[in-house]
């Protein structure tokens, strides 16, 4: 064997021998201080255990946030339908509410006359024609019939019942039908007449003679009771208008606007039983 082959062997031998005496001593323990060999270690794989662990916390979390999410919207799914509910309980109850305290004007504004006051809801219109009929929620169950007059909330007269009569169901003929007619008489110059019906928002005060004197444009036109379907003292409406009449010139022609609103006629007030001009 060549001399320089020899020394190569002698020199990879006396390093391994020194590499094995180096690692020896690095894991050499020196009492609670960590040895060279767990320091260079740790200083190696550190990193790498930081981005593992952050990343196995990661998906933990976003998995952990997907469940919660998913609960979030199901419980926002129900809080939703809860209010939903809740809303329409609160509309209902002021519905209810308001109908009371509509029921309880009615019957204060209606203390006045004796007899029976029955108090309805407006369930329908006429189709054709809203100002000619209506049609109410309370029947013959209730103690309501033919020809008993209907006033609104505030006490105006809005007509009277007609047939048909069903047992929760009535019709009523409103003062603004053309075929409609109220005795009246004005609250200032006692100008005595009917009112009757255009089919349409106004109304019409006839039979007063031209020669009659008074009669004012805003003058309260109030029920006699002659006519034995509605009570005395009923507030129909007041004079728009007076002119003389071209078709039949020994008559006013006289415009009379009625003090029932079309828009608030929701609850109103049937009188069941009246003593007519008595």
């Amino acid at each position: 064997m060549p001399i320089w082959e020899k020394r190569r062997s002698a020199l990879i031998l006396a390093g391994l021998a020194a590499f094995h005496i180096l690692l020896i001593s690095i894991q050499i323990p020196r009492g609670a201080e960590k040895s060279l060999f767990e320091k260079s270690l740790f200083f190696l794989f550190s990193p790498v255990q930081r981005a593992v662990t952050g990343a196995v916390r990661g998906v933990g979390s976003l998995w952990t946030n997907y469940f919660d999410l998913r609960g979030v919207r199901g419980e926002n799914q129900k809080l939703k339908k809860e209010n939903f509910f809740l809303n329409q309980d609160v509309r209902f109850l002021e519905d209810r509410l308001q109908f009371f305290r509509s029921e309880a004007q009615v019957r204060e504004r209606l203390a006045a006359f004796q007899g029976k006051i029955v108090p309805a809801r407006v369930i329908g219109v006429d189709s054709a024609n809203p100002y000619q009929t209506i049609v109410l929620d309370k029947g013959s169950l209730d103690g309501v019939g033919k020809d008993m007059a209907v006033c609104d909330r505030l006490g105006n007269l809005v007509g009277r019942t007609i047939e048909p009569v069903s047992f929760k169901e009535t019709m009523v003929q409103l003062i603004t039908d053309k075929d409609s007619s109220v005795s009246v008489v004005s609250t200032v110059d006692r100008l005595t007449g009917s009112v009757t019906g255009r089919s349409g928002a106004l109304c019409e005060l006839r039979h007063i003679l031209a020669s009659a004197s008074g009669g004012q444009p805003g003058e309260e036109l109030l029920t006699t009771g002659y006519d034995k379907i509605y009570p005395a003292g009923l507030r129909v409406g007041s004079i728009r208008s007076l002119e003389k009449d071209e078709s039949s010139p020994i008559f006013l022609r006289i415009t009379v606007e009625p003090y029932f609103r079309f828009n608030t006629i929701d609850v109103v007030a049937v009188i069941t039983k009246t003593g007519g001009g008595d």
